[in-house]
C-alpha cells in the first residue's frame, strides 16, 4: 500500500500590510520565498522511504530544520503570483492574490496556466509510483493541484479544506 504525506513548509513570518501597487506586489512576491520562517514541531510518520522537496527556499528550510533528507524537485514549486495589471491603483495584498489565483484557475495568465500546474502534478505522479511511502514538502496551492490528481488515481485520505502550514496529510493507495 503506497502512502503519499505532504507538508505544507512552515509559515512565513509576512508582515506585509496595508496597500500595494503592482510594482510594490512584484517586490514583495520576489521576497515572499526568502521571508524568515516560523518553525515548529511537526508530526512526521514513522516510515519514509523518500523525501522530496520543492526547490523554493520556504519548502528547503522547512526540511532542513526537520533534518530530512531529501531530493529537490521543480516539479513541486508553488505557482508563482504575478500582477494582473500594472499602474498605481493600490489593492490589498490579498485582493491580488485572490485575482491572481482566479485567472490561474481561468487559465487568463502569461506565465503558469492550471493545465500546467496539473501536468506538474501528474508529472511527479508518475515519478513516485514505485516509492511506498513518500514525504512532499511543497506548497498550498500546488498541493490543493496535487491531492486532487491523487485522488483521481485512487489514493485515499483526509485533509482540510485550508492547508495548514507545519500539518502532515496522508493519503493512501490499495
Amino acid at each position: 500500500m503506497q502512502k503519499i504525506h505532504l507538508l505544507r513548509h512552515f509559515r512565513v513570518n509576512d508582515k506585509q500590510k496595508g496597500l500595494m501597487e503592482a510594482n510594490d506586489f512584484l517586490a514583495w512576491v520576489e521576497q515572499y520565498d526568502n521571508m524568515e520562517l516560523e518553525y515548529g514541531e511537526v508530526d512526521l510518520p514513522a516510515k519514509i522511504d523518500k523525501v522530496f522537496v520543492s526547490r523554493q527556499q520556504r519548502a528547503v528550510k522547512s526540511a532542513a530544520y526537520l533534518a530530512l533528507e531529501s531530493e529537490m524537485s521543480d516539479l513541486l514549486v508553488e505557482v508563482e503570483a504575478q500582477a494582473f495589471m500594472s499602474g498605481k491603483i493600490k489593492l490589498p495584498k490579498n485582493l491580488w492574490l485572490f485575482i491572481d489565483r482566479l485567472r490561474w484557475y481561468f487559465n487568463l495568465r502569461s506565465v503558469e496556466k492550471r493545465s500546467h500546474t496539473i501536468k506538474r502534478a501528474r508529472d511527479f505522479i508518475e515519478k513516485i509510483k514505485d516509492t511506498e511511502d513518500v514525504l512532499v514538502v511543497s506548497h498550498g496551492l500546488f498541493m490543493y493541484v496535487l491531492i486532487d490528481e491523487l485522488k483521481k488515481e485512487g489514493y485515499e485520505g483526509s485533509v482540510d479544506k485550508k492547508i495548514k502550514n507545519a500539518t502532515v496529510y496522508t493519503l493512501e493507495k490499495s
